[in-house]
């Protein structure tokens, strides 16, 4: 489908969403709609695009009125939620109607005998958080980004720092409330330990980026907050023996909360945009893991079985940080790493957020590293990953002229066939939205993908909700709005 099959938005529908909405939660100035033409992607990577009307919505009736209109009128839907993604798929590339889900966040229903919590799709995670470490509760997941919104999350099934011990979204989310692109609401699962009712539709909604319903309201796992965490720093002469310690650690029974591999050029350039100091300077790669226990003896004892595994196999040296300060530096040169690579990145979302047998992490960033240099860009390469799960972001900083961008494509492309032949896919937790689809048609079995468009299909026949992420194909869409 081209912009072509829908309908515009004219005076009259903007006069009908009013009604529904509101008038004060209908916005169709051009100014007021620039926020809502772009998510956090790079102006280089991908061009925006002006919904015609914004829409804010505050229930699931309200939501379905709106679904059931679209659909009738053949007008594109939008979801929007906290605007944190990656890959573009918030980028309303048909124009039409964004519906914002900002004022559907009043209800956080925290229920302590059952450890759940029934929760507004609009509620941002960090306040989500807070209700929930009140009640002395905790939901283990923590995503990168905790002003993401708590359906996007679940939308697009983020993982975050916590995923080799504590899992990624679709393990807590136990229920969903779901408006359908016809408008109709569903409701799946409940506050519910087991559940094999048939086909599991409420998995299939878990990730599927806003394309076959709108989530608007969530039932959560929690579980007891007893937990205090630290951080290990551990520095190696090479990242295989780095990765190949991660292995070792986990036959042994020794399961941090989280591992992330990080080479030393990578980790001075965070030291550089946050102007601290990384408490270690040797070594050519190094692991930061994430120890947690109910106690200070347990994290200790803990750390301690880490830190002898990491030294039997060629560790260089072993820092634990035991203060707030010094992890809150940490942390703040890691998040300053993500900054750098984000600012002038061209080549790394659209394929840096590969995914590998944890094995192979090493193996895939030497090559990408090789096919980088071997290339005719001129620029740096970096790379870190979740070592325990497999995830590594490949980024190539380039300068702002002068791009050859068949090049950065070409360059791209090997990157992505190289994880493949190395056993691993296209994306760990980013996800395909807008700007991984051409990558999707090009790497993924036909036959597979013929089956997520007949899913599509099924759900919305119309093709009315987030139209042009992840499937149908549409070329003409991607090659206007993709930049590389």
């Amino acid at each position: 489908m081209g912009k072509s099959d829908y309908n515009k938005v004219t005076e009259e529908i903007i006069e009908k969403l009013q009604e529904i909405c509101g008038e004060n939660y209908v916005v169709s100035d051009k100014d007021s709609l620039e926020s809502y033409t772009h998510d956090e992607l790079s102006p280089a990577e991908v061009k925006g695009e002006y919904p015609e009307v914004i829409v804010k919505p505050n229930s699931k009736e309200k939501i379905s009125s709106i679904m059931k209109f679209a659909n009738k009128n053949k007008i594109p839907v939008t979801p929007i939620g906290g605007k944190t993604g990656l890959t573009g798929g918030m980028i309303p590339v048909y124009g039409g109607i964004g519906l914002s889900l900002e004022r559907l966040n009043e209800n956080i229903e925290v229920d302590e005998d059952n450890l759940m919590v029934e929760v507004d799709a609009g509620v941002p995670m960090n306040e989500l958080y807070d209700a929930v470490e009140k009640k002395g509760l905790t939901l283990p997941i923590h995503p990168t980004t905790e002003d993401s919104q708590v359906g996007g999350t679940i939308a697009a099934n983020a993982g975050g720092e916590a995923t080799l011990k504590h899992g990624v979204m679709r393990d807590y989310v136990k229920g969903l409330e779901v408006v359908l692109p016809n408008g109709e609401i569903l409701k799946l699962g409940g506050k519910l330990l087991k559940n094999n009712t048939g086909y599991n539709l409420m998995h299939l909604l878990i990730g599927s980026e806003g394309t076959l319903g709108i989530i608007t309201k969530a039932i959560l796992r929690l579980y007891p907050s007893s937990e205090e965490s630290k951080f290990i720093l551990v520095p190696f002469d090479s990242g295989e023996n780095a990765i190949n310690t991660v292995s070792k650690m986990m036959r042994k029974g020794t399961i941090p909360v989280g591992i992330e591999y990080l080479e030393q050029e990578t980790i001075k350039r965070g030291q550089e945009k946050v102007n601290e100091k990384w408490p270690s300077e040797i070594g050519e790669a190094t692991l930061m893991i994430l120890v947690s226990g109910e106690t200070e003896d347990e994290i200790l004892d803990q750390a301690q079985k880490i830190m002898e595994i990491c030294q039997e196999n060629g560790a260089l040296d072993a820092f634990l940080a035991t203060k707030r300060q010094e992890m809150d530096k940490i942390m703040k040169i890691r998040e300053g790493i993500a900054e750098v690579i984000q600012e002038g990145n061209v080549t790394g979302h659209r394929s840096g957020d590969l995914v590998v047998p944890p094995s192979k992490i090493p193996e895939l960033i030497n090559k990408a590293r090789e096919i980088f240099n071997e290339s005719n860009l001129e620029g740096t390469f970096y790379a870190f990953g979740h070592a325990g799960d497999g995830n590594v972001h490949i980024e190539g900083n380039l300068p702002e002229e002068g791009i050859d961008w068949e090049e950065v494509k070409k360059v791209r492309d090997k990157w992505i066939q190289e994880a493949i032949d190395l056993g691993g896919d296209i994306t760990g937790e980013h996800g395909i939205g807008l700007i991984k689809k051409p990558e999707l048609r090009k790497f993924k079995d036909k036959e597979e993908l013929r089956l997520m468009e007949g899913i599509k299909n099924l759900f919305d026949p119309n093709n009315i909700l987030n139209p042009g992420k992840i499937v149908p194909e549409d070329k003409e869409v991607e090659d206007k709005y993709i930049r590389i």
